[in-house]
């Protein structure tokens, strides 16, 4: 196993990687946490490289991907003759790992069935076979990952709160980029370095210009999607198309630009905003308004303008809205009447 590459100079990549070295020994559960693309099967595959398992197997299962019905079996296997099909015994994810380690990766993806099944494997460290009896001992170390809020999905009961403890002896969380924008220039260096040893792309040097646009981008994708446009930069050796795609993103999601709990107004979106409505309020007006004229009824319509917009964007979740928008919920439920916004 090569030795994973966390790349990034922002002090949360260096606590993760301080983290990882302090607790890959320890034979507790780890729960990595964060969104689709940050990287967490990385950090699971380095908490393997560097803890004591690392000549053992590494197993990766992707809850998320397997129907329901199947994730028993192919968590723990089955005998033959256990169901319709099973012509021969197959040894689960489990018994594969051996004594290295499982990955459960999108954990949250499990039915509550089987969470009850999982906690249990984890709590006395044994299983069986479907359709056996032989007790099998599990020596696998287990890193979870998830892109859910588990504590959020506890309390909506699609997901146990005891197995959900089990798992998090160990916390990892894992930033989305928009979080750490410092680690944006090490990430487009280290990728283009891997494109020409891995599969012969000759490096195409990133223009000041798409640089600026990669920093006020939002990157819902993360940096699995930042490999994806630094793909087609060096394949295609053309700029335009990337940087007109990004500028078309910042212009419907001009609130995501400032990117870090959630959407927020940046100063440039504020600013065009403002002057489009004094040139509203001052066209073919047959004097010119007073400037505290100006000012009142531009900052009337740029607030509505702001508060639709994150209204929409938390698809009318007034309590979230009002965090982001850091005024109190009567304050915002207020503001709704007052303007009457509606969905």
């Amino acid at each position: 196993m090569t030795e994973p590459q966390i790349i990034g100079i922002s002090p949360s990549i260096e606590k993760i990687r301080r983290l990882i070295r302090r607790v890959a020994d320890v034979n507790l559960t780890v729960l990595i946490t964060g969104e689709s693309g940050v990287g967490k099967e990385l950090v699971a595959r380095a908490l393997h490289y560097y803890s004591s398992r690392r000549d053992k197997p590494f197993v990766k299962v992707n809850c998320a991907a397997l129907p329901g019905e199947l994730i028993e079996s192919e968590l723990f296997g089955y005998e033959k003759g256990a169901f319709t099909g099973a012509d021969r015994r197959k040894p689960g994810k489990f018994e594969a790992a051996g004594e290295g380690t499982i990955f459960l990766d999108e954990i949250g993806e499990i039915p509550l069935p089987m969470q009850a099944k999982l906690l249990q494997v984890l709590q006395d460290l044994k299983f069986s076979r479907i359709g056996g009896n032989q007790e099998i001992q599990s020596q696998a170390r287990v890193v979870a990952a998830t892109n859910v809020n588990l504590e959020a999905e506890v309390s909506r009961g699609r997901f146990r709160e005891d197995l959900y403890f089990r798992i998090n002896t160990i916390s990892i969380p894992v930033p989305p980029l928009r979080e750490r924008r410092e680690d944006l220039e090490p990430l487009v260096h280290f990728f283009m370095k891997q494109f020409k040893k891995e599969q012969a792309l000759e490096p195409y040097p990133v223009p000041d210009s798409l640089m600026e646009l990669f920093l006020a981008y939002h990157w819902p994708g993360n940096v699995r999607e930042l490999e994806n446009y630094l793909k087609r930069l060096c394949v295609l050796r053309n700029a335009t198309e990337i940087r007109e795609e990004l500028r078309r993103s910042l212009d419907e999601h001009p609130l995501r630009a400032a990117g870090d709990n959630g959407p927020r107004p940046s100063e440039d979106f504020i600013v065009a905003r403002v002057t489009r409505e004094v040139r509203a309020l001052t066209e073919g007006a047959r004097e010119f308004p007073s400037l505290r004229e100006i000012r009142d009824r531009a900052v009337e319509r740029v607030e509505r303008a702001i508060l639709e917009y994150v209204l929409r964007e938390v698809n009318w979740n007034r309590r979230e809205a009002a965090r982001i928008l850091k005024i109190s919920y009567r304050a915002l439920l207020y503001k709704i009447k007052e303007m009457n916004l509606r969905p």
